[in-house]
């Protein structure tokens, strides 16, 4: 099985300009990386837009399954369904982050240290 690997990130001022980040190392060993920045946002919304970004470029590459890793505890447990998302904005972003991962054949997303999300991380905070 070909496996594609999502990192996310996100991170601004909060509230005010947030950037969204992601790598992908798609299954042929290859990255591919996107940063979108968002006028208006929260930290939270930042690290949900990063792992649509992430989605979404793997599934434009074709992918078929994805672990995907980030280090925002909200979002993987939220993602997960472990914690219930209260705030309407995020549960949209959440609607929209499950509806692409339900694309996949195979999904996962785990939270990782920070460390080992470094690159996501540098990416978010160039722009």
């Amino acid at each position: 099985m070909k496996l594609a690997t999502i990192y996310f990130d996100g991170g601004g001022q909060s509230p005010g300009p947030v950037t969204a980040a992601c790598t992908v190392q798609l299954s042929d060993g290859s990255f591919e990386e996107d940063v979108k920045r968002f006028d208006q946002g929260t930290h939270n919304t930042a690290e949900w837009h990063a792992l649509i970004l992430g989605l979404r470029l793997a599934l434009k590459h074709g992918e078929r399954h994805v672990v995907v890793k980030g280090d925002s505890t909200l979002v993987v447990k939220q993602v997960n369904r472990e914690w219930k998302t209260k705030n309407p904005a995020l549960r949209s972003l959440r609607t929209q982050a499950e509806e692409l991962l339900a694309l996949f054949e195979s999904s996962r997303v785990e939270w990782i240290p920070r460390k080992e999300n470094w690159r996501a991380d540098e990416l978010g905070r160039t722009q």
